[in-house]
């Protein structure tokens, strides 16, 4: 170990893994600018050898376990404990972890207990404890079960409360873990970072135990980093674009229907305009199979290409060749007082210097941002509305288009409900999942938006 290296970011899923909660770590080393050891797992997978040459001038250490477990389970928790605190050798500072995984905070949160006066920062990417629906993760996997390891948090809990003079409840044995994981940092950490303010209020707001207004003033909203620009032409990425064409692009995961293209479909649908098949909507998503369904069906379907992620590097290259990129929101109406996610996307996006277009939900993080094209997720004509700004921008108005929604929606639902039926078909209760089908049609709210995004959301499900 090197004499001057004081601190230390535990982040199990560090690249050369490719998961996006280890790249938005390096952003926070590389926005800080300073050199840090790492921890994290073993990764069997082909290293990116362009980006590794180019963190490593940040990187002093590597501290790497090596660990042969399920990352959503309790177990997994303990066998990076127990395999990470051997490995750090230093008397650090410093430490920063990241709540994905979850094993990152637990990490810490064991070398605070060894280590009390080291400075913990603990950030959260997202609400742990409820998922999009609001509703408390109940995975049984995910479940404290080791009364030794609940004594000595209770023990370090009670430590607190005498010398803060708090009445903080203990925690229970057979506790959730996404519970315990907010509550230690929040009572332990000497930093609590969030990606945006509503998260904060999400997560505080609603926690279980009455904290919020402890530990709000050792709280910090930090937006996910943005990259040099020098890092979006590391390696080229070989799109064979037709320049001749606009194109936008969306890069990421569905979610369908938390998160979905519904209005996008809508605008080109109903849009008449001489120039529209100049534009082309690239979609770069994991899951393409029911995308490509919902595009199949569509009189616009020569418009839409599906393509695979790219590798990292690659995508950071892809964003400066599109004319506009894509983020949503995820959908929370109905389920949060307030939508607590912010895309980590947007961060990729604002660094490669193309334009970008939100659809964002009202009153979330991603509206309040200045981007050149925005559009509410729910308002479909405001999405047509803005694919008419990028043409008229891109040199490609037209003073006497027109717009032609009749029987659109009808057509649409039924492709929609014909999409979820074949879903349902596959799971052994169809008879009890297609009776609770009518009855969601019955019970559709009565906008346009809503009645073709019901569907939808009931199919994540």
């Amino acid at each position: 170990m090197c004499a001057n290296c004081d601190e230390l970011y535990i982040s199990c899923l560090f690249p050369p893994s490719d998961y996006v909660s280890g790249i938005n770590v390096l952003k926070r080393i590389i926005e800080n600018n300073k050199n840090v050891d790492v921890l994290h797992i073993k990764i069997n997978s082909s290293d990116d050898s362009i980006l590794n040459d180019k963190i490593e001038k940040f990187v002093n250490n590597r501290l790497i376990i090596d660990i042969d477990c399920n990352y959503d389970w309790a177990d997994c928790i303990f066998e990076v404990i127990n395999k990470g605190i051997p490995a750090i050798k230093n008397d650090y500072k410093k430490i920063y972890s990241r709540s994905w995984l979850m094993s990152n905070h637990f990490l810490a949160f064991e070398y605070k207990f060894l280590s009390p006066d080291v400075f913990w920062q603990a950030e959260f990417s997202d609400p742990l404890i409820y998922d999009l629906s609001n509703k408390p993760k109940r995975y049984r996997e995910m479940i404290i079960d080791n009364k030794q390891y609940i004594e000595k948090i209770n023990s370090m809990i009670n430590d607190y409360n005498l010398e803060h003079g708090t009445d903080f409840e203990l925690v229970k044995n057979k506790s959730s873990a996404y519970f315990i994981c907010e509550y230690m940092a929040y009572l332990f950490a000497d930093k609590l970072i969030f990606t945006n303010e509503n998260q904060r209020e999400i997560m505080l707001g609603q926690f279980p135990v009455d904290i919020k207004d402890h530990i709000i003033h050792k709280t910090e909203i930090k937006p996910h980093s943005v990259l040099p620009n020098e890092y979006y032409y590391l390696n080229e990425a070989n799109l064979d674009l037709d320049n001749e064409n606009i194109n936008i692009a969306y890069f990421g995961n569905d979610y369908y229907g938390r998160r979905h293209f519904e209005s996008i479909f809508y605008a080109f649908e109903t849009l008449n305009h001489k120039y529209l098949d100049n534009v082309k909507f690239h979609f770069y998503i994991s899951d393409e199979k029911i995308l490509k369904t919902l595009i199949d069906s569509l009189d616009s379907s020569d418009n839409f290409i599906v393509k695979k992620p790219l590798p990292y590097l690659e995508f950071l290259n892809a964003c400066t060749q599109f004319d506009v990129l894509v983020v949503s929101d995820s959908i929370t109406e109905g389920n949060y007082e307030m939508n607590p996610y912010l895309p980590s996307k947007l961060s990729d996006y604002l660094g490669s210097n193309s334009d970008v277009w939100a659809l964002y939900e009202k009153g979330s993080s991603l509206s309040k941002y200045e981007l050149k094209y925005k559009s509410d997720i729910t308002d479909f004509n405001a999405c047509r509305e803005e694919l008419v700004k990028i043409l008229n921008d891109f040199g490609c108005g037209d003073e006497n288009y027109s717009v032609n929604d009749e029987g659109y929606l009808n057509k649409r639902l039924t492709v929609l409900n014909g999409l979820y039926e074949e879903e349902f078909r596959r799971k052994d209760n169809f008879k009890n999942k297609a009776d609770k089908l009518k009855k969601l049609n019955d019970e559709i709210l009565s906008s346009n938006s809503w009645k073709l995004t019901g569907p939808l959301r009931k199919l994540r499900k």
